[in-house]
């Protein structure tokens, strides 16, 4: 029995990196890259001429439209179509901003192939793709998790820590996070560590997805 193809589009606006990623994929013969896109712009209008796709390989910072707001559209109009992001960069607040907008895993470009075989496979097959940058637990409650009323009550969280909790799902750094509250940052970081037992989330992303999932951030279209 023939295993299933599982068809991808490739959006990054550096020719060179597509070409590489393009080459690696052929060595694995149930993917396919069906098109490529230098940026966000060029997949909108590519995208609806060769579905279905499966998943997306999506760069973040590009001209014309971002991946951001690329993720976005995709999640609103195709939501059968998952999205892998590929970045060069680490940085909390990318992962953040990738998985409010409806990727299902945040890779780095540094990556093995078989790790970027591994994860596409798994976001196709899953819906969403775990690693060291981000948990699949973290990924499941954004996605699939219900609201629990009062559960701030339940963890036992005061006002100071839900807003702190709400600050984590935003672009402001920690020393920022306290001017705004105005607080010391040695009072931020208590919050922090303070959450960190009563929640078990060991970093800032894991904090922000939890208050994603519980309401504290909404899921629209704001600005982080």
């Amino acid at each position: 029995m023939e295993s299933e193809i599982i068809r991808i589009a490739l959006v990054d606006d550096h020719a060179l990196f597509r070409s590489g990623i393009a080459a690696l994929l052929k060595e694995f013969d149930d993917l396919m890259i069906v098109f490529e896109a230098s940026n966000g712009k060029e997949l909108q209008l590519l995208l609806p001429q060769h579905l279905p796709i499966d998943v997306v390989l999506m760069d973040i910072k590009m001209p014309g439209l971002n991946g951001f707001d690329t993720t976005e559209w995709i999640s609103t109009h195709y939501p059968k179509t998952a999205v892998l992001a590929l970045s060069m960069f680490d940085e909390s607040i990318d992962i953040i901003k990738m998985l409010k907008a409806g990727a299902g895993g945040y890779l780095l470009k540094e990556s093995s192939p078989e790790e970027l075989y591994a994860a596409i496979t798994a976001i196709h097959q899953n819906g969403f793709y775990s690693n060291e940058l981000v948990s699949d637990q973290l990924i499941k409650s954004l996605k699939y998790g219900k609201h629990i009323e009062d559960w701030y009550e339940q963890y036992g969280l005061n006002q100071k820590e839900l807003e702190f909790l709400r600050l984590c799902a935003t672009e402001l750094t920690y020393r920022q996070i306290a001017e705004t509250m105005g607080v010391a940052e040695r009072t931020v970081e208590n919050y922090r560590q303070s959450l960190s037992e009563k929640l078990g989330i060991k970093n800032r992303v894991g904090l922000a997805l939890f208050a994603i999932k519980n309401k504290l951030v909404s899921l629209g279209n704001e600005t982080l």
